[in-house]
């Protein structure tokens, strides 16, 4: 039995995985005839209190991260899909989403790149994957750093990250 997903999520944040996670939800979304692909960033709740409140800095980084995710679009549609969407959130990213997008788009599968984040910070927060597993009512794929082929050369986060 196939699964067909119909709308499937995939969670960007300018990083390699990332990048892998979305070339992948990309070939899943081409393998399912009208599937609608949402690509989303999220830009997290906590810079509210760190420097990037400054209205200049914060209009800065949210223009970055809307770039980020119409880089992705773009490459989705040239990759041959109609139905591609573009959002940029701020929120805690685990709960917008996990819940919040999901819910709101009837979401059926979300991919996402496996988190960095360790140490106490992750024994505090808890990591954005590992909340998408927890509490997604869909089909959740994560990816991870080693299902990466070593030779992928990312595209859109390396352009990205060039610019800081």
């Amino acid at each position: 039995m196939e699964n067909r997903y119909s709308k499937i999520l995939v969670a960007v944040d300018g990083s390699r995985q990332a990048e892998w996670a979305f070339k992948y939800a990309v070939s899943i979304a081409k393998r399912n005839e009208n599937a609608h692909l949402y690509i989303a960033s999220v830009i997290d709740a906590t810079i509210a209190t760190s420097g990037l409140s400054d209205p200049y800095i914060f209009n800065s980084f949210y223009k970055k991260t809307k770039a980020l995710v119409e880089s992705y679009v773009a490459v989705a549609k040239e990759e041959g899909l109609n139905h591609v969407h573009g959002i940029v959130e701020q929120g805690i990213p685990k709960i917008v989403l996990s819940e919040d997008i999901v819910d709101e788009k009837d979401i059926d599968l979300v991919v996402c790149g496996s988190s960095g984040l360790t140490g106490f910070k992750r024994m505090l927060m808890g990591s954005v994957s590992e909340g998408i597993v927890r509490y997604a009512k869909c089909d959740v794929i994560i990816i991870k750093q080693k299902s990466i082929p070593e030779d992928f050369e990312p595209k859109i986060a390396l352009q990205f990250q060039k610019e800081d």
